[in-house]
């Protein structure tokens, strides 16, 4: 869920997401051959559903709901502070909407669901330079980005 949510930002989108994987996971059962990790298939299949559904978006077949920083479970309680840290998340997450698809995807299961660069590997069946490649452009677009942003302020 939290994979879906980081990629969409839609809740609705990230649940229907996540029940259509776990579909997927119980009607192709028979493919699994218990090789290599159990967890890296279970992204694999994860991360094919949102490739599907983003490329519906790209067609522009489905409209994603806004990004709610209050949904985020801010502990400030001084409203200008709070207000602050909404519009820094809302940049953030801004900046990692704009990234191309394939960087997104490598930044969110790096930096959300906490896999590393083999198991990104495995998961989306590219060489782990490849994986490195892709989070270290997102790294430095988000930086870049961010930077840019700030200056504007």
């Amino acid at each position: 869920m939290r994979l879906f949510y980081g990629l969409t930002r839609s809740g609705m989108t990230a649940d229907d997401m996540l029940q259509n994987t776990f579909l997927a996971l119980w009607r192709y059962r028979h493919n699994y051959r218990g090789s290599g990790s159990a967890t890296a298939y279970l992204y694999r299949v994860a991360v094919n559903q949102w490739r599907r559904n983003h490329s519906r978006e790209k067609r522009g077949q489905e409209v994603f709901e806004e990004y709610d920083p209050t949904k985020a479970g801010d502990l400030v309680t001084h409203p200008e502070h709070r207000l602050e840290r909404e519009e820094a998340k809302a940049t953030v997450w801004q900046a990692i909407d704009e990234l191309p698809s394939a960087q997104r995807e490598t930044f969110v299961l790096h930096r959300f669901e906490g896999l590393s660069c083999p198991q990104i590997a495995e998961t989306i069946d590219k060489p782990v330079k490849t994986v490195e490649s892709r989070l270290r452009l997102a790294l430095e677009k988000l930086t870049e980005k961010l930077q840019k942003r700030e200056k504007l302020r």
